[in-house]
């Protein structure tokens, strides 16, 4: 099955912008938040390894206290979401693996998704779905940098290329994954997110978003009991508007405004 890399970039780019202009910019900006930390994780793959670290941890510690009755089940479910180390008694998460940032990729996308759906209901107004389109074109392009990135594996801790199911290729092919299938993807540029000044600028703007998200949603307020945290509606959004009632009678019917 063959590719166009620049076609995909195109439809994912597009389709991340269609969601921003949906959302707003502030709901947008929670994701890009996240993966610009991602992307700090390319960047020092050390920290990365350090995160994981913690993680393995944890699980070692929850591990600690399962039923040895359903260890068999959890064990499986990491082996398949993660890429787990099997030689260990304990579970623990390959940090040098693509498929476990693939995986974490995934997971922190949607809880940016989530975030902003239950944060709150006002809706954008038409600047602020044009600034969450702009936005939410560039998660796109960094989603697909991102996935690039971890399919070649050289920025991971240890530094080490691996065989995944998807190997990059110089120029614009992927090797055979371990099953039958092959994947060829044309198109494909010869540099990546990594070989430019592009992270640095990306990371540089999520620390603004970031600043921008706290301080446009979140503000200390004075009462007559002291001072306390408040939540804010961020600007460029609006309360929707009130449903129409139905009327109850004829009169009601006549009375309503149109």
């Amino acid at each position: 099955m063959e590719v166009n890399w620049t076609v995909i970039t195109y439809i994912v780019i597009g389709y991340f912008a269609l969601a921003g202009y949906s959302r707003g910019w502030w709901k947008e900006a929670i994701t890009t938040v996240i993966l610009v930390i991602l992307l700090l994780f390319l960047q020092n793959p050390t920290w990365a390894e350090t995160v994981i670290n913690v993680i393995n941890q944890i699980i070692a510690t929850i591990w600690s206290y399962l039923p040895t009755t359903i260890r068999p089940t959890v064990n499986e479910g990491l082996t398949i979401a993660f890429a787990t180390e099997e030689l260990t008694a304990t579970p623990q998460i390959n940090p040098s693996d693509p498929e476990t940032w693939l995986v974490i990729l995934a997971l922190l996308v949607g809880a940016a998704i989530l975030i902003g759906r239950v944060s709150f209901a006002q809706q954008p107004l038409f600047l602020g779905r044009v600034l969450g389109a702009v936005i939410g074109g560039f998660n796109g392009l960094l989603i697909l940098s991102l996935v690039r990135e971890y399919l070649d594996g050289r920025a991971l801790p240890g530094q080490v290329a691996t065989a995944s199911e998807l190997q990059l290729v110089s120029g614009s092919a992927f090797g055979p994954p371990a099953s039958s299938v092959s994947i060829q993807a044309t198109g494909l540029p010869s540099y990546t997110i990594l070989d430019s000044a592009l992270p640095w600028i990306a990371i540089g703007l999520g620390a603004v978003l970031l600043i921008f998200l706290i301080r446009t949603r979140f503000g200390i307020g004075t009462s007559a009991d002291g001072r306390r945290l408040e939540t804010r509606v961020p600007p460029l959004y609006q309360a929707p508007p009130p449903p129409r009632q139905r009327p109850r009678s004829l009169a009601d019917l006549f009375n309503q405004p149109l």
